[in-house]
């Protein structure tokens, strides 16, 4: 959340004395705009603001930058990215503005300008866990291996129980072919969260990579324990011939998944392995899981859908179902 300095509450506060016809009636609409617990609420909020005729600048972007922040939350990301670039039109070094925009970049697929944000916004603001963090992340979906371990080596130096970052660089170590300092990070990250699902899951997939199935068959199952929608260790127990039943669960998630995607979201995205989405600004499901983290997508879910792109209804998920979900779409990975 972006912080509000003295001469911003300033300025938020005479928003309280506008006139209905500029667009801003009471400081409720400041206090929703800045607070609300709902992102819709707070999305009409800010947009009264920025449509005023009398705001200044600086509130103005201040403004565009909560709505920005309330649409990323609902997962409207191409939204944000418009609203972090106009925020940024008015106030050039705006960091929080920077980081934001990189995130919902990140999540669309843009992932050069997101890199290219990241930088920008420690350069103005300094170094962060957060910030280092999202960049290694970047780096890895590029495949710039070096660059992913040497921001995620700073992750943990500036803060050493990061069990995430510790899992992130052991997915770069793997890349760059380096298996010992991999599956030390590994340890690492389970040592610091034993119920780290992914990290056994990921710990398992190179067990079975380097031959040692029972190694491999233990991480997994321990995996899918912690995790039923991880459907790739799954199918990495599968692989190693394990009896149906240890998969089962992860199979019926999928199948309830398929079904509450194929009634709800169908009719805007393409949910399947093949096909494009028949609006054009919904992603197709299948490219979901290689732009977010592994998991990633249970919080825009868990929080309810709104606006992600037009005419997308608002409904909300119950926590079982967004498992269903999770487990459909990791399902849809190669």
């Amino acid at each position: 959340m972006t912080k509000v300095g003295p001469h911003q509450k300033v300025m938020f506060a005479v928003l309280a004395t506008c006139t209905v016809a500029a667009g801003v009636a009471h400081a409720d609409v400041i206090t929703d705009c800045k607070a609300a617990k709902s992102g819709e609420v707070r999305i009409t909020a800010c947009s009264q603001i920025i449509a005023s005729k009398t705001v200044d600048r600086a509130v103005r972007a201040e403004a565009l930058r909560r709505r920005a922040d309330a649409y990323a939350e609902r997962a409207a990301h191409r939204e944000a990215i418009a609203d972090f670039s106009e925020a940024l039109g008015i106030e050039p070094g705006s960091a929080s503005a920077l980081a934001g925009r990189a995130q919902s970049r990140l999540a669309v697929g843009e992932t050069d300008n997101a890199i290219s944000d990241l930088t920008d916004a420690m350069r103005i603001g300094g170094q962060s866990a957060g910030l280092l963090m999202a960049r290694g992340y970047a780096h890895l979906l590029k495949e710039n291996s070096d660059a992913a371990v040497a921001d995620f080596t700073a992750v943990i130096g500036l803060s050493p129980k990061n069990a995430s970052a510790y899992n992130n660089r052991a997915l770069a170590y793997r890349k760059k072919g380096d298996a010992t300092r991999a599956l030390g990070d590994y340890a690492k990250a389970i040592d610091l969260n034993p119920a780290f699902a992914q990290a056994y899951a990921n710990r398992g997939y190179l067990y079975e990579a380097r031959g040692d199935k029972l190694a491999a068959v233990a991480d997994l199952a321990r995996a899918l324990q912690l995790d039923p929608a991880l459907t790739g260790a799954a199918a990495g127990l599968k692989r190693l011939g394990q009896p149906a039943d240890v998969t089962s669960g992860s199979e019926r998630l999928i199948a309830r998944g398929r079904e509450l995607a194929q009634k709800n979201c169908a009719w805007c995205h393409a949910i399947g392995k093949k096909g494009e989405s028949p609006n054009a600004l919904a992603p197709r499901w299948r490219d979901l899981s290689g732009r977010h983290p592994v998991l990633a997508l249970r919080e825009p879910l868990s929080r309810g859908i709104a606006r992600p792109h037009d005419e997308m209804p608002k409904f909300e998920l119950s926590d079982a179902e967004v498992d269903t979900i999770i487990a459909y779409i990791n399902s849809l990975s190669p």
